[in-house]
This record gives structure tokens, C-alpha cells and sequence, in this order.
């Protein structure tokens, strides 16, 4: 259950990452096009206006547009690290139990021995 949901979440994060620069291009593409659309069609007082506007709403864009790109490459290192964690953590708990195992049959042995 747990592996289905890690490979779920795993192709839900690859088709993220390749849709997001679609998805970016096309916010950048509608902006501008809303950008002529305003330039075409208002007078200078509104166009001055509007071009304040604009200029939060680039900024906005900008945001937007860094966040899709690193939220999925942070969200992919980050379950690469804890599978690379959880690996590590496996193979210590094994070479603990090894030692455990090792240091029982000794202790056998050696009551074997004195008795």
C-alpha cells in the first residue's frame, strides 16, 4: 500500500513537472496578450492606470511562475532523500541485528563451554 501510494505520488509529481513550464508559458503568453489588448484599446490616462496594475501583476507572475518551477524539483529531491534515508536506515537496523545475532551465538557458545 505504501509503495502504491510512493509510485502514485511519484507519477502525479512527474506530470507536474512536465506541465509546468507549459502551464508558465502560457500564463506569460495570456498576460501579454491582455497587456496589447489594454495598450489597444484605452486612452493614455487608463492605459497609465492600467500599466501600474500591470506592473504588480508581473511581479505576481514572476512569483508564480519560480514557485511551479521549484516546488516540483524541491518536492522530487526531498522523496529522493527519504528514500536514500530510508535505505540507510534499513541497512543499519540489519547490520544491528548482525551484531546481535554474533554477539548471542557467542554467549551460547560460551555457557556451552562451562557447563
Amino acid at each position: 500500500m505504501k509503495l502504491q501510494l510512493l509510485n502514485f505520488l511519484k507519477v502525479c509529481l512527474l506530470t507536474l513537472v512536465v506541465l509546468s513550464p507549459a502551464l508558465g508559458v502560457i500564463s506569460v503568453v495570456w498576460q501579454q496578450h491582455l497587456d496589447f489588448m489594454s495598450a489597444k484599446h484605452l486612452l493614455l490616462a487608463v492605459k497609465d492606470n492600467q500599466q501600474l496594475i500591470t506592473n504588480a501583476n508581473n511581479q505576481t507572475i514572476d512569483i508564480v511562475l519560480w514557485l511551479m518551477f521549484f516546488s516540483p524539483v524541491s518536492f522530487c529531491l526531498a522523496m529522493a532523500v527519504y528514500d536514500r534515508y530510508m535505505t540507510y536506515r534499513a541497512a543499519a537496523l540489519q547490520r544491528q541485528v548482525e551484531m546481535l545475532e554474533r554477539i548471542w551465538q557467542r554467549h551460547i557458545y560460551l555457557e556451552g563451554i562451562i557447563l
